[in-house]
């Protein structure tokens, strides 16, 4: 760990229940955890369990359960901070401790409350209200099109929101090999999207080359293997707060095809502005077709050039969301609300 700068406030990140299935907004809690440390910041993930570890990611950030954590004595508004996720916000004011709270919203789609929840749900006006209790000092979000939200949509004043880049691991999702005619997706989310957007690619005799093949229950690595050597990925995520296997994707040089879920729309965008991004509105599974259908025809046409610009988009994705500039965007962020502590 960094050397800690005395007197400077310590973060409790919240992220319980356990879950060992691979989630993005996981993993990025831990990552904003390492960068806080890196920022001379102590920071510690609340768990349900103190020795619980998801297993399909590093992170060397300290971890307490959420009971030992509910019973400390220690903690007080001028020296400690919580980060709650976004989908805490309906139930927050039963969370232990009235403490400083950020609120880290990774998906703009789930600031009023997930659909499937046994918790009471609460109406987009008290959760709009929530978002002005004052023990609320600051907002994260890690997309352009969230940013807009929370400011333009919910009201929220510009100087209480900060973007955070989200690092994707740049010494692992990198271009590293051939690419052969493979189309890589996730089928997490809405997976019948997925099933009969393979039957109809399996429907069409010109594109009877290409082979869809499935991105679940592996490793970080093996993630990676899979996009190095898939020329397409499809995302048939929706909704997502940043859109993280896109990024991952153009990182490892793969054509974009599918929905951005919005929060993704920044990274579909620039391969877009290379021809080798198509943004497909959800449910039009025609256009998943017709975006295949056109990289079939610059692989015929203009291969090199499409090479050259795959590597364009991986290298732009690998330098404007690689884990520095997430550090450097925590850096610019951080006097915005630890100035609003009590002293």
């Amino acid at each position: 760990m960094t050397n800690l700068i005395p007197n400077k406030p310590r973060y409790w990140l919240a992220c319980h229940p356990d879950l060992s299935k691979p989630i993005g907004g996981v993993k990025q809690i831990h990552r904003l955890g390492e960068a806080l440390n890196i920022c001379e910041r102590e920071a510690t993930i609340i768990q349900g369990d103190h020795d619980f570890h998801p297993g399909w990611f590093k992170s060397s950030v300290k971890t307490t359960s959420l009971f030992e954590w509910s019973k400390r004595k220690d903690l007080s508004e001028s020296s400690d901070i919580v980060i709650l996720p976004e989908t805490y916000l309906p139930n927050y004011i039963n969370y232990p401790h009235k403490l400083p709270t950020i609120i880290f919203n990774q998906n703009g789609y789930y600031s009023f409350g997930l659909e499937k929840t046994t918790e009471a749900k609460k109406s987009p006006t008290e959760i709009i209200k929530l978002y002005e209790n004052k023990r609320i000092i600051h907002v994260l979000c890690v997309s352009t099109h969230d940013r807009e939200l929370l400011i333009n949509g919910l009201g929220l004043k510009q100087d209480n929101v900060s973007l955070l880049i989200n690092a994707i691991e740049t010494n692992v999702f990198r271009p590293d090999r051939k690419k052969i005619k493979q189309i890589a997706f996730m089928p997490r989310k809405n997976p019948n999207d997925s099933l009969i957007v393979k039957s109809l690619i399996n429907n069409q005799r010109q594109l009877s080359s290409w082979r869809m093949v499935p991105i679940d229950k592996f490793t970080q690595g093996q993630v990676a293997n899979i996009l190095q050597e898939s020329l397409v990925f499809m995302s048939f995520g929706f909704p997502e707060g940043f859109g993280l296997p896109l990024a991952e994707a153009a990182a490892c040089g793969c054509a974009l095809i599918g929905y951005s879920g919005l929060g993704g729309r920044e990274i579909i965008r620039l391969a877009e502005a290379k021809n080798t991004g198509w943004e497909v509105e959800f449910g039009d599974w025609n256009a998943f077709l017709s975006g295949l259908l056109s990289l079939e025809k610059m692989i015929h046409n203009n291969h090199n050039e499409l090479q050259k610009s795959l590597m364009n988009v991986a290298n732009t994705v690998r330098t404007s969301y690689s884990y520095q500039a997430m550090i450097n965007s925590i850096r610019q962020a951080l006097p915005r609300w630890e100035s609003k502590l009590i002293k």
